[in-house]
């Protein structure tokens, strides 16, 4: 093994290692968003907004990096391949300090991104719900009445015409 190959091995364990974090990062931040959703928090909902955008361009950039480390590492050693899984690419770690650090990030990292996923899909229910409050309070307040069928087209049924009227 070269020092060059060495290197990439180590190279991708703080990427990884940088990619775990960034999802803790990213489930942190879901956290504090659920709880301003259920307050409807707006502000605080439009800042988080930015701050995730951040997240995820960081994630991007560090799968970025990733990748070309295992393109280095099949260059090295022709059993990697692009689509090698982790516990596979660990068993072919030259050292077995390497392969225990690449078992217990794999692990964490696989955690990481279950939990960002299931606290997205839960934010995700709560901001349906809330257009839906918002949806029914608006057409209420115009006197409209949608019914439980669609239309012609896919477009919902409004039972009698808006009572809005502005005057500009």
């Amino acid at each position: 093994m070269t020092q060059a190959g060495l290197s990439s091995w180590t190279e991708l364990v703080q990427t990884l290692n940088e990619l775990n974090k960034t999802y803790r990062d990213v489930c942190e931040l879901s956290r504090k968003k659920h709880k301003a959703l259920i307050v409807i928090d707006l502000k605080s909902i439009e800042a988080m907004n930015g701050e995730e955008a951040q997240l995820t361009q960081k994630i991007r950039k560090l799968e970025e990096t990733r990748q070309k480390l295992l393109i280095r590492l099949a260059v090295e050693n022709r059993a990697i391949k692009k689509d090698t899984n982790m516990a596979d690419l660990a068993e072919k770690a030259p050292t077995r300090e390497l392969r225990m650090l690449l078992e217990k990030l794999h692990q964490a990292l696989d955690a990481s991104t279950k939990k960002a996923v299931e606290l997205r899909d839960n934010n995700r229910v709560l901001i349906e719900g809330a257009l839906s409050a918002v949806t029914y309070h608006l057409n209420r307040l115009g006197g409209l009445h949608v019914e439980n069928a669609y239309g012609k087209g896919g477009q919902e049924v409004v039972s009698h015409a808006s009572k809005l009227e502005f005057d500009a």
